[in-house]
């Protein structure tokens, strides 16, 4: 009996031993300061706050105060790239990439639209318009996609197939890109594993050049803020290149650079204590 006590009482102390290692190594060593405003300088309220390491691994949740700021702690083991996401309703969606390490506090500030007016629930009857739906996406899109998706290309070919093939009987799908509004001609051709997967689960009639895919793959799935195509039909922008084309816009704090990729660039943090 005594023996029996000893190794019980010894598994207890390892028990709490190993709870009190793992609370240590789980323990927030840096901190993030949101300001939220929208662009009439207002503080936002009561909005949501989550923080992202790369696409789907939320590390921190939290709520803006009355003066629209917000403190979140998390765990990080050297300088790392993090993402805060606002959101409330009302308001535009709103995005900020920055860097953060051990010991630091990351200083962060969200400006989006003024509130827009509500108006009384409608309810709708007419349907979305398919064309605009399998040629359009967004963040929103993309994170609810719960899926894994290494790069902006998987992000089309497994979420938007019909921007490869044309919904509306164009010989082609997407033969050129634009990033933040610049056309991207000439990148290197893609090689290694972008190569070999690019026609991987992709649509049979798929009939792209190889500029979308060596471009797409060079952009992370976070940094995307929106995806739009404009298929052989649609010269509503009327400039070259402008059809059979796939229209990116980055989130606030990223930037895309030729045959090198999308990347953070705003990096704003304090020492803290």
């Amino acid at each position: 009996m005594r023996v029996a006590t000893l190794a019980i009482r010894l598994a207890a102390v390892a028990g709490i031993a190993l709870a009190t290692v793992a609370g240590a190594q789980s323990r927030p060593n840096a901190y993030i300061r949101v300001t939220a405003r929208d662009s009439s300088g207002a503080p936002i309220p009561a909005a949501e706050l989550t923080v992202r390491h790369g696409l789907l691994d939320v590390v921190a949740h939290g709520t803006t105060d009355s003066a629209g700021h917000g403190l979140l702690a998390v765990d990080v083991k050297d300088s790392t790239d993090l993402q805060v996401t606002m959101r409330k309703i009302g308001y535009t969606r709103g995005d900020r990439f920055f860097d953060v390490g051990p010991h630091d506090t990351a200083a962060v500030t969200i400006v989006v639209g003024t509130p827009r007016t509500e108006l009384a629930t409608v309810k709708v009857t007419a349907r979305p318009n398919p064309k605009y739906l399998s040629y359009h996406l967004d963040a929103d899109d993309i994170e609810k996609a719960n899926i894994p998706l290494d790069n902006a290309w998987e992000v089309v070919k497994r979420l938007r197939p019909d921007m490869l093939t044309s919904r509306g009987g164009c010989a082609t799908g997407a033969q050129e890109v634009w990033v933040n509004g610049k056309r991207i001609r000439l990148p290197l051709p893609p090689t290694g594993m972008a190569a070999v997967r690019a026609l991987v689960g992709a649509p049979i009639r798929t009939r792209v050049s190889y500029v979308p895919v060596s471009v797409l793959s060079d952009i992370a799935p976070e940094h995307i803020q929106e995806i739009v195509y404009r298929d052989c039909f649609d010269a509503t922008m009327a400039a070259v290149g402008s059809v059979n084309a796939i229209f990116v816009v980055l989130k606030p704090g990223i930037v895309y650079q030729q045959d090198v990729g999308s990347f953070v660039v705003e990096q704003a943090h304090e020492q803290h204590p």
